[in-house]
């Protein structure tokens, strides 16, 4: 079986959510979001982009408002078939798969 070949393009968004006592606050979350292979990187990383301006300064609901949810609500509105979440000052990681 031939290696299977994704594109992945990232971007970074700043937002804040209620931690589970209700705190709000802050993160600096980046994004990366892999596609099958085939696709234009620069095309799929400006609709990245665009997307996560709807987030972007926001405080983020409680039904996205962890790493993995937030991964499959990007995952199913661009469909990709991956969206690695990170917060990379906190070394906090979520991985969502098609």
């Amino acid at each position: 079986m031939p290696p299977k070949t994704l594109t992945g393009v990232g971007a970074v968004m700043s937002a804040a959510h209620r931690d589970r006592e209700g705190a709000l606050h802050g993160h600096t979350w980046e994004i990366t979001a892999w596609f099958d292979e085939g696709r234009c990187a620069v095309g799929l990383q400006q609709e990245l982009v665009e997307h996560l301006k709807l987030f972007d300064h926001q405080v983020l609901g409680d039904e996205i408002a962890w790493g993995e949810a937030l991964g499959k609500r990007i995952l199913v509105s661009l469909g990709c078939v991956k969206v690695e979440v990170s917060r990379p000052l906190e070394r906090i990681y979520a991985v969502v798969y098609a």
